[in-house]
This record gives structure tokens, sequence and C-alpha cells, in this order.
């Protein structure tokens, strides 16, 4: 029989492993993004900060993770405790932002479908830098939390509510509210077209609600696997504020759901990017041939 400090360590490993992956497939995701031309469109923009998110937020907790089983001691000292709490918030902040930001985006463009401004790369660059301004912003309050508490379990009790309402519940009410009314404004603009003769806003609201629906679709998808593999790690984090409601096997249980989210996400880009994804099998059979 394995004993709990083990089981941990195998906990540990798998993470690490399931990380490192993650790391490298938005790595392989993010290149062609970023050297070939055919990708070079505003919808790939988004889905390139996505990526870079993606790998910030999986390189930075497989660290983490390693550090703080084998290298705690160096890991946790007075000057990083504060830094690596607000780090954890911050990394996971960006990618859920990053989510968001795509259907605030959507919902602009949509409601000014004639005007070009709110589809060009500098408003979506514009759009990103907000972004990552936010995710940067929102988790300084946490410098506030205890030095001492957080050298014994972490935040404040406070400060774990703070971090799930910033990582978990405001981003799920911007992407629900922003959503909604993209339905809803598109439902009722082809309801309102279709009565008109008029062939050209016929086929601009279709193709635009084609095109917005399968987008949205896949960023409540993705979405939806971020928050049920977070939200359990930071609702256990409020609960065992001081280090003592669970044991550290559970928690480390608990922290797999997060991983497995990620690595889920990578996959779904994959599958979702149909030019991407034909782009890969090119090279693949040409290396074969």
């Amino acid at each position: 029989m394995m004993n709990d400090d083990q089981i941990v360590i195998i906990l540990v490993i798998i993470k690490v492993v399931i990380l490192a992956l993650i790391s490298i497939g938005s790595i392989l995701y993010a290149l062609p993004l970023c050297f070939n031309q055919r990708f070079y469109t505003s919808i790939h923009l988004f889905t390139l900060n996505i990526c870079i998110t993606i790998f910030l937020c999986a390189t930075f907790w497989m660290i983490y993770f390693f550090m703080n089983t084998f290298y705690s001691n160096i890991l946790w000292t007075e000057q990083s405790c504060l830094l690596i709490l607000y780090l954890q918030t911050m990394v996971n902040c960006q990618f859920l932002y990053a989510l968001c930001i795509v259907s605030l985006n959507r919902l602009i463009a949509i409601l000014n479908l004639h005007k070009r401004l709110f589809r060009t790369k500098t408003w979506i660059i514009r759009c990103i830098i907000v972004q990552w301004i936010t995710g940067i912003l929102l988790p300084l309050p946490q410098f506030d939390s205890s030095l001492m508490h957080c050298l014994i379990s972490g935040l404040d009790l406070n400060y774990q509510i703070y971090a799930l309402c910033i990582s978990g519940i405001l981003p799920a009410i911007l992407l629900a509210v922003t959503n909604i009314i993209i339905f809803k404004f598109v439902h009722h603009s082809t309801r309102r077209v279709q009565p008109m003769n008029n062939n050209d806003n016929t086929i601009l609201v279709t193709t635009l609600s084609q095109r917005y629906i399968r987008l949205l679709k896949h960023i409540i998808f993705m979405f939806v696997i971020l928050i049920c593999g977070w939200i359990p790690a930071y609702i256990v984090g409020a609960i065992d504020w001081d280090g003592t409601a669970i044991s550290y096997v559970v928690f480390h249980g608990i922290t797999m759901l997060p991983c497995i989210s990620l690595i889920i996400n990578v996959i779904d880009l994959f599958i979702f990017n149909r030019k991407l994804r034909k782009y890969f099998l090119n090279i693949l059979r040409n290396n074969r041939n």
C-alpha cells in the first residue's frame, strides 16, 4: 500500500506531464498562426491570444506543482508568497478573459455591422491589450492579504472569495450576458430581414449568424470546460482557507481537474480550426512522401 506522500508525488508527476503536453500543444498551434500568412485573419488573432494564455497558464502551473512538491522551501518565502498567489489568479484570469473578450468583440461587431473599424486587426489588438491589462489589475488586491496566513495556508478567506469571483463568477456573468444579447440580436435580425426581398442583407445576416453562432458555441464550450475544472479548486480553496479542512491527497486529486480541462480545450482548438487541421495533415503527408 502506498502512503499519502507517495500518492501525492504520483499525482503531481501526472499533472506536470499533462501540463507539459498542453504547453507543447499550444506552441504547435500558435506557430502557424504567427508565421503563415494564410492565418493572418482577425479571428486567428483571438485564437493566437487564447493559445498564448493557455501556454502561460499551463507553464506556470507546471512549474508551480513541481516546485511546490519537491522544492517548497525555495518556492515559499516572505518575498515570494503573495506574488505566487497573485500569479496563480492572474494566469487563470488571462485565459478566462481571453475567451470573454472574443464574445465581447463579437457583440460590438454585430451591433455595428456596417462599421469596418470593429472588424479590423487594429481594433482586435486593442481589445486584447485591454484584456491583458484587466487580467493583470484585477488580482492586485490580493497583495493586501496577510503575509503570515499566506506562509501558513494561502490567502485569507475574504481574498479566496475575491479570487473565486474574478476568476469564475465575473467572467461567467460577462460571457452569459454578451452571448444572450448576440443570440437575440441575430435571431431578431434574421426575422426582420426575411420579409424584405433584399438579397444582400439576407446573405450578410445569414452569413454572420452562422459564423458568430458557431464561434460563440465554441467559446461557450471552452469556457464551461474551464469553469468545471477550476471552480471546484477555488471552492476548495475557500473552504480549506486555513489548510485543515481536507487532506493533501484530496486537494491534489481536485487540482487534477484544471489540468484535464486545459488539455480538453487544447484538443478542442485543433478540432474547431479546420484550416489549421488541414495544414498539419498536409505537413504529415508531405513528410511521409
